[in-house]
């Protein structure tokens, strides 16, 4: 089978781009041949990519013209598709399935949309027109968790494409060895959607109560919230939380932590949640939409905390701070239920869907 992932923009190294090299690398493997259609930029990934992989940028940068931006890609688009015959292309976040309705129209090629958000975010002026045409029309709709299916079926009532895939461990499962390790850690885009500012407020509130610790925060990532919180770490005087920068191997910084604290106002789904528990960390999360409630169970793994709660949010950090014993237990129960987050099985869920007549069978298809 011969398939396409279109995606914004493939040398970019967040956690969209991470996922979409993962599951092309995953299915370059079991035999499909993969393109990927970046609109911008040059055509190169910041992740690894199989050398089997086509890459094809429409480098749309450098049409200044929204409108004539736009439709140029789409013409690319529709040129690409009639000279390589996809059989499927997959547009990776919703509002780019826009650019597949031709195709979809004239049955070209079977048209899916990869939510990269939950369904009531919108990263676009274009994401909800584009969710209520690929409710209608898409072959596919991939949402990514069983919170974010219900919405979307709640949503768009007369829907039948919606399917739910989660996103897959990068890396394989480790027992934490370092559960004593005087360190919290958190990461993500340095932006408002991540919560790093409540984060810090809450830390504020762990210093003060707990001044005589030696526990540090770090937040890896980078963004254009950098300035606004290390002045919010100036001005709270605080003397344990650093804003480190993006980190190459992010799972070697979660085996160097004792704890892993998500401050998201919101998100589509929480891979970093899933990565932490794979390197054995103990959890401290807000209970936002969508995602961690299926991954974090309070008391058992980590604590979820009611969402934008800075308080309560502190309270559970100094617990587990200080409570080595709570942690390691955490800690023992963190790879339970992860198997579902697996590559394998995650394949399993794509194949289904993307060639109808394969064997494979995933059980995050509803």
């Amino acid at each position: 089978m011969k398939i396409c992932f279109l995606i914004a923009d493939i040398s970019a190294k967040g956690g969209t781009e991470r996922v979409t090299s993962i599951i092309a690398n995953g299915l370059t493997d079991r035999k499909f041949e993969v393109d990927i259609i970046s609109c911008k930029n040059d055509p190169s990934s910041f992740f690894a990519l199989n050398k089997k992989i086509k890459i094809h940028s429409l480098r749309a940068e450098k049409i200044e013209s929204g409108f004539w931006r736009k439709l140029t890609n789409i013409k690319s688009i529709w040129k690409l598709a009639n000279q390589r015959k996809y059989d499927a292309i997959i547009a990776v976040d919703v509002y780019l399935y826009l650019y597949l309705i031709p195709l979809q129209i004239t049955k070209r090629s079977r048209c899916i949309a990869w939510e990269h958000f939950n369904c009531n975010i919108c990263s676009s002026k274009f994401t909800n027109l584009a969710r209520m045409l690929a409710a209608k029309f898409a072959d596919k709709i991939v949402v990514l968790g069983k919170q974010d299916f219900e919405s979307y079926s709640r949503k768009y009532k007369n829907a039948t494409n919606i399917v739910y895939i989660y996103n897959p461990l990068a890396f394989s499962k480790i027992a934490n060895k370092n559960i004593s390790n005087h360190r919290v850690v958190a990461a993500g885009r340095l932006a408002e959607q991540k919560g790093f500012d409540l984060l810090i407020d809450a830390w504020n509130i762990v210093e003060k109560k707990d001044a005589n610790s030696d526990w540090i925060l770090d937040i890896y990532g980078t963004g254009k919230l950098e300035a606004q919180l290390n002045n919010q770490i100036t001005e709270y005087g605080l003397k344990r939380v650093y804003l480190r920068g993006y980190a190459d191997n992010i799972d070697i910084e979660y085996l160097n932590s004792s704890i892993f604290v998500l401050s998201s106002r919101f998100e589509g789904f929480v891979l970093v949640l899933i990565e932490a528990l794979a390197c054995g960390l103990p959890c401290v999360s807000f209970d936002c939409p969508m995602g961690p409630r299926e991954i974090v169970v309070d008391g058992v793994n980590g604590y979820l905390v009611e969402n934008g709660n800075v308080e309560q949010m502190a309270d559970r950090l100094l617990r587990l701070m200080q409570d080595e014993e709570l942690r390691k237990k955490f800690s023992a129960n963190a790879h339970n239920n992860l198997q579902r987050f697996e590559l394998q099985e995650v394949l399993n869920s794509w194949e289904a869907i993307l060639n109808p007549y394969s064997k494979a069978k995933g059980n995050k298809i509803l």
